[in-house]
């Protein structure tokens, strides 16, 4: 039986694309993680990729229960660590950087390389909280 794609999974191959630079790390700041997810769900050629998200953007940032609900469970299954002392970064583990994606017939080649790219995308965009 094929397992079935959830929300969180495209979130969770994202993150596998950031971490396949050994501990890549990004800063834990929850306001700009779910309005880098929000640009990248904006963007044309992306948003095949974000079609089951819903973003509130009533709020101070745009809120999205998905993101949110995949931060948590990455972290309770020990595949994205919050760490330093004021932890203010997230790290990528091991095992989610080593996740064979294409094992698990979630996405399709064409879905893998704008994976690839909202990757690439996000990591631009979450770069920018370093600056502040």
């Amino acid at each position: 039986m094929k397992e079935e794609r959830v929300p969180s999974d495209v979130i969770k191959a994202i993150f596998h694309f950031l971490g396949e630079e050994a501990h890549f790390r990004f800063p834990a700041n929850i306001p700009k993680i779910h309005s880098a997810f929000y640009e990248l769900s904006e963007e044309r050629d992306l948003s095949t990729l974000f079609e089951d998200f819903v973003f509130d953007t009533s709020k101070i940032f745009p809120y999205c229960e998905t993101v949110d609900y995949t931060l948590d469970i990455l972290q309770k299954s020990n595949l994205l660590a919050c760490i330093n002392p004021g932890l203010d970064e997230f790290e990528i583990s091991n095992a989610l950087s080593q996740w064979n994606i294409e094992e698990t017939e979630l996405f399709n080649e064409k879905d893998i390389d704008l994976l690839k790219k909202a990757a690439k995308k996000f990591t631009d965009l979450v770069k920018a909280a370093y600056a502040l």
